[in-house]
């Protein structure tokens, strides 16, 4: 018994070590999302006491799946985040735009609580 395996694509014949194949097994495991991101488009937003709620086209991390009607507040420490945020609704942009919401579960107010929003692209 041999420790390779032997390919054959159509002439060509290709040798790859046990190990080689053992390895990429491992490495090629499929990528899961974290429980505390998602990826999409804001689709609404909604102001509520002193909190900016933002709905996303891709849902709730699972870290938040018990937020009310799946929003997400942005708290009012992070005046910037809820500036930002306010100011691409406002202008009719922020369907365009992709981001990566980080979130920090299920916060004081009810609501999943953003801690980052990164907007993938420098444009």
């Amino acid at each position: 018994m041999s420790d390779k395996l032997l390919l054959i694509f159509g002439r060509a014949r290709i040798l790859i070590p046990a190990f080689a194949i053992a390895l990429a097994a491992v490495l090629s495991a499929p990528a899961h999302a974290f429980d505390s991101y998602e990826n999409g488009h804001i689709t609404r937003v909604s102001y509520y006491a002193d909190l900016v709620l933002i709905s996303v086209d891709s849902g709730v991390p699972t870290n938040c799946s018990g937020s009310p009607s799946g929003w997400i507040a942005i708290p009012a420490a992070n005046k910037a985040m809820q500036a930002f945020v306010t100011g691409l609704w406002m202008r009719g942009d922020a369907l365009d735009r992709s981001f990566t919401f980080y979130t920090g579960g299920i916060g004081t107010s009810g609501f999943c609580e953003l801690g980052q929003l990164d907007t993938q692209s420098a444009g």
